[in-house]
């Protein structure tokens, strides 16, 4: 005897396809979408650009340790950092350096900071003044000129040439001398300082300290064993990478403080932006989110709608955070090139865990209570 047969009925939650109420709920309300979504990307923005600012303090405190062209620095007693410690050796140590085997070439180097008299105001800048002939610790990029040759020429950073008015020919007084500008250098400033190069016979003169010399730049195949060398003669010898690391020190004892500060401000704030916007997204539909309980919603799918939607308006943040952004690091360059922002994988992966974390938390407390509510409830609070 045939039977007939009846299709087999799927449970629920097993239709072809479910309804993508997260996307519905999205677009439900666009205009309070877009505004938790700009809520988040401003936060996320925020915390991205302090972090991204102390990295660019570190990245330009180690400009001219980074483009020395020197295996070592013979340095002064005690000294630690090029410019903040500026001391004095003998002018003979070049000669001396010079004569340690496996050195290869040494070449004379003073540096200090100093104050411009210009017309309009005052101005701070890092005076580096190298042998043209020995090639090392003066300009490494151009924008436009040449390094200066002569004992009254300088070159100055593009950018703080720009600020003041400055072009290839013009004079600037530097301590109390008319110099002229020959070169326009090309990324050589450190943070809020412009690094300015002149030869170290006219420092010498300005100066009036002919029989002096700052430090001693040395090249050589052996570092070490020069390193050592130069030691058992009475030299202290640094190294490029134990100045950058002074250098970072340094910085990180005048700004590290404050700037830390604001930086942890900055996280601390924007996480809970982050999570008061993806918790009241969510707490706003909770009338919504028990009627889809009253008609067969486990607990389960409650919680993965609340945090797929706190995922999504987190993604729109995020999109609008690099939009923000990129737009506040091209007003900071045109504005105050001093403050680069400098974005690290660590720092964006330190933004996004710290946003994720706060909004899937913030979407799932409240989903998790509105598991536990009783259904009935939901049709109650319409009245």
């Amino acid at each position: 005897m045939a039977t007939a047969s009846h299709p087999r009925r799927r449970p629920p939650g097993a239709a072809r396809g479910q309804v993508p109420v997260t996307r519905r709920f999205l677009l439900a309300r666009p205009v309070r979408t877009a505004a938790g979504a700009g809520g988040i990307g401003l936060a996320l923005m925020l915390m991205l650009l302090l972090a991204g600012l102390w990295a660019g303090v570190q990245d330009r405190v180690t400009t001219f340790d980074d483009n020395l062209g020197a295996d070592l620095v013979v340095v002064p007693a005690g000294t630690r950092n090029l410019f903040a410690d500026p001391g004095v050796l003998p002018a003979p140590a070049v000669e001396e350096v010079a004569a340690i085997p496996g050195v290869d070439a040494a070449a004379p180097l003073r540096t200090m900071y100093q104050i411009l008299e210009l017309p309009h105001g005052k101005a701070a800048v890092a005076a580096v003044a190298s042998d043209p002939a020995g090639g090392l610790g003066g300009p490494w990029a151009f924008t436009a000129g040449r390094a200066p040759g002569a004992d009254d020429e300088v070159a100055v950073d593009a950018v703080f040439a720009d600020q003041h008015g400055l072009a290839l020919g013009d004079r600037l007084p530097v301590l109390g001398h008319s110099m002229r500008v020959v070169g326009l250098t090309d990324d050589t400033a450190l943070f809020m300082t412009p690094l300015l190069f002149t030869t170290t016979n006219g420092m010498d003169r300005m100066l009036r300290a002919t029989g002096t010399t700052g430090a001693v730049l040395v090249t050589t195949s052996d570092p070490a064993g020069v390193a050592d060398r130069l030691e058992a003669a009475g030299f202290t010898v640094r190294n490029p990478a134990q100045l950058r690391e002074a250098s970072l020190q340094l910085a990180t004892d005048i700004y590290g403080s404050p700037v830390r500060l604001m930086v942890g401000v900055a996280f601390a704030a924007g996480t809970l932006i982050v999570a008061l916007v993806a918790y009241t997204q969510v707490t706003e539909q909770q009338r919504q989110l028990g009627v889809l309980k009253a008609l067969g919603a486990t607990p389960g799918r409650l919680r993965r709608i609340a945090v797929s939607e706190t995922a999504v308006l987190t993604g729109l943040g995020a999109i609008t955070a690099v939009v923000l952004l990129l737009a506040t690091r091209e007003l900071l360059a045109w504005w105050r090139p001093a403050f680069p922002v400098v974005l690290t994988p660590t720092t964006i992966v330190q933004t996004a865990a710290a946003a994720a974390v706060m909004a899937v938390l913030a979407a799932w407390l409240p989903a998790r209570q509105l598991s536990r509510i009783d259904a009935a409830s939901a049709f109650r609070s319409g009245r």
